[in-house]
């Protein structure tokens, strides 16, 4: 074999090798892009920032029962107080996402949300009606989740463990109201009998099993 046939493989060798580094590389762009990019819906918005963010921040303080008593559980490093941040900023990135005007639901008006399996749980379609009827009323739900948000955080950065926790509980009950505006099964609360009929019933005797 020529000496030039020897360079033309080589050099042909190296151009194969850098075009596959160029589409690696591109793919990883587009993955990385793809992450970085705001969530597209309410479900997508809580399932990528909201969700996983609170439940680190709950799981990072609080008090744990241990055979010697009760143990307060806390950061401690330089590491740990730093994911906590990232834990309350991602939460204050998600509570701004909900904000946006006509964000929706789901990718659309049919799909699936969590727990969509249990019974009156309130579907996309549902969920959205609710929110236009009044939009302001779901964006201060939002601005509530922001604000506790950013306490969080300032509690994370200068490291007060008793302000994080205020934050969590805080947030604990700015979500469940949340749900259970627009999302939990509703179910009616169960009519009183009148007096009557109360009175019928009770003077029957009851069954014996």
């Amino acid at each position: 074999m020529r000496i030039s046939q020897v360079f033309r493989y080589f050099y042909l060798g190296l151009l194969l090798f850098g075009f596959g580094l160029i589409l690696r590389a591109g793919s990883q762009v587009s993955r990385t892009a793809h992450h970085d990019s705001a969530p597209a819906s309410i479900q997508e918005t809580m399932l990528r920032l909201i969700d996983p963010s609170a439940d680190a921040l709950w799981a990072s303080v609080g008090t744990e029962e241990t055979s010697h008593g009760s143990k307060l559980k806390a950061p401690h490093t330089d590491a740990e107080w730093l994911k906590v941040a990232g834990y309350a900023q991602s939460l204050v990135t998600g509570a701004k996402r909900l904000q946006t005007p006509g964000l929706p639901v789901g990718a659309t008006s049919h799909s699936r949300l969590a727990d969509a399996d249990t019974p009156g749980t309130r579907t996309a379609a549902q969920i959205r009606v609710d929110i236009d009827a009044d939009p302001a009323r779901f964006r201060a739900a939002a601005l509530r989740l922001e604000e506790t948000s950013n306490q969080a955080l300032i509690a994370a950065r200068v490291r007060n463990v008793q302000g994080l926790l205020d934050a969590g509980g805080a947030l604990d009950t700015i979500c469940e109201n949340c749900h259970a505006a627009y999302w939990y099964p509703r179910t009616p609360a169960p009519r009183l009998p009148s007096r009557e009929e109360f009175a019928t019933k009770a003077s029957q005797p009851s069954k014996s099993k």
